[in-house]
């Protein structure tokens, strides 16, 4: 289902947006890593990681509350979330329209992937792969920017239970940030003239 959260706005232009599935992880350590998802299944030897510290409803409060047409400087685009993930086929394989809108100003925001990410050289971090799709009045988009978004983390994985708050407020805090990264990001693309593409 979604909810178009700005039904005041102009017609005609559309942001639709939609989370990830949830937090996955990778690791690298001296002596093994690179198993994907190790620590949010709980893989021996993997860092332990609280359930679901960035799941798909814990995205959807934070992109609500964020503001996107301000922070995406699309003031007159009415932003439409909706509730359930894209599939990543779905997304890199698919140059249509996600949605059934006919709207003659149309655009998607994806949050593809999130991903704790902890190496023994540079520490833990918060990655979100977004991807923005610009199609205009076209069935299919017309512009496409995608890149990871980057945040350290210090608190997260907690060390104790009885830092299992401030774990989850950091690791929540960094979804935020990337957001206003990704945004600042697509920004200097559009200026620039858009040449980078994934």
């Amino acid at each position: 289902m979604a909810v178009a959260d700005v039904p005041s706005a102009p017609p005609g232009c559309e942001l639709h947006v939609w989370p990830s599935g949830g937090l996955r992880s990778i690791y690298h350590g001296w002596l093994h890593g690179g198993i994907v998802d190790g620590a949010v299944k709980g893989r021996d030897g993997y860092p332990e990681v609280p359930a679901d510290p960035v799941d798909t409803a814990q995205q959807l409060a934070m992109i609500r509350a964020a503001a996107l047409q301000d922070v995406f400087t699309r003031t007159d685009y009415a932003v439409v979330i909706h509730d359930t993930p894209q599939s990543t086929v779905t997304i890199r394989q698919n140059p249509a329209r996600l949605t059934a809108s006919t709207s003659t100003c149309y655009a998607e925001l994806i949050f593809e992937d999130v991903f704790f990410q902890q190496d023994v050289v540079n520490g833990g971090s918060l990655k979100t792969l977004i991807r923005f799709r610009d199609f205009g009045a076209s069935d299919r988009f017309t512009k496409q920017f995608g890149t990871w978004a980057k945040t350290p983390l210090l608190a997260f994985p907690p060390k104790e239970p009885a830092r299992n708050a401030e774990a989850l407020a950091e690791i929540r805090a960094a979804f935020r940030s990337n957001i206003f990264e990704f945004a600042g990001a697509l920004r200097a693309n559009e200026t620039a003239g858009g040449k980078k593409k994934k």
